[in-house]
């Protein structure tokens, strides 16, 4: 059946300023976050752990992902040990080393979503990314903003599923600048992007993408975090997935 692209309004801002520091132990409390996420996580949920189990289980996760968060930069995009691994079988075997590494995938995806991005309405990109709906000359500062997008980053994306990669305000207000070069023919997902687009650049959002996500747990999780819900539009929403 293959894969399923997906792209959402995120807010960059927050997520440097308060999710990143509470990701990291610097600031905050994730007991709370972890514990509702575990819920869902765990086979055969936690309710079936005593008192002390789940206290013992949360605090183990929140160590591991605080660790692994600390192992990212500055933007919070790259570990500088796994961009030294080239092969795909050594970077897996990397991923093992890194205790609960797919615990921290699965949490990211659901805490970015609860805190600074909204899973609905979302653009749906099917197997594909951004640019394969635009006629973009490679000369194009769009090009370049749109390709970076696309690009995957596998740190987040565990076997294929999870977030894939994230756009800030600041390169989503240049490629707003450029959208005369975003071209196209009869797309009615350009079109909607564009529409999209729109909405984010108003706002001061950036972008974020994702494949084969956790749909049933994220849109449980509150919406128009990042707009006003009369933001939206026939004009502006038409084609956009929106709750079921």
């Amino acid at each position: 059946m293959g894969y399923w692209c997906t792209l959402h309004l995120f807010d960059d801002k927050k997520f440097h300023k308060e999710i990143v520091p509470t990701l990291k132990g610097e600031t905050g409390d994730l007991i709370a976050d972890c514990q509702e996420f575990l819920k869902s996580h765990v086979i055969g949920g936690t309710a079936r752990l005593s008192k002390q189990e789940l206290e013992k289980l949360v605090n183990k996760t929140i160590k591991n992902i605080v660790s692994i968060s600390n192992s990212l930069d500055k933007s919070f995009r790259i570990n500088t040990e796994y961009q030294k691994v080239q092969k795909y079988d050594a970077q897996l075997a990397f991923f093992d080393t890194l205790e609960g590494y797919y615990d921290f995938c699965k949490f990211f995806e659901y805490y970015i979503f609860k805190t600074c991005a909204d899973f609905f309405p979302h653009l749906p990109l099917g197997k594909g990314g951004v640019m394969r709906n635009f006629d973009i000359s490679v000369k194009a500062l769009s090009d370049s903003i749109l390709g970076e997008l696309d690009n995957w980053n596998d740190f987040f994306c565990y076997y294929g599923t999870g977030i894939t990669n994230w756009m800030s305000h600041e390169d989503l207000q240049y490629l707003y600048l450029d959208k005369e070069n975003l071209k196209y023919e009869d797309s009615e997902r350009a079109k909607v992007f564009l529409s999209l687009l729109e909405v984010a650049h108003s706002n001061q959002l950036g972008f974020i993408t994702g494949v084969d996500m956790n749909e049933d747990i994220l849109e449980l999780l509150p919406n128009n975090k990042t707009v006003k819900s009369e933001t939206w539009t026939l004009e502006n929403s038409s084609e956009l997935l929106w709750k079921r």
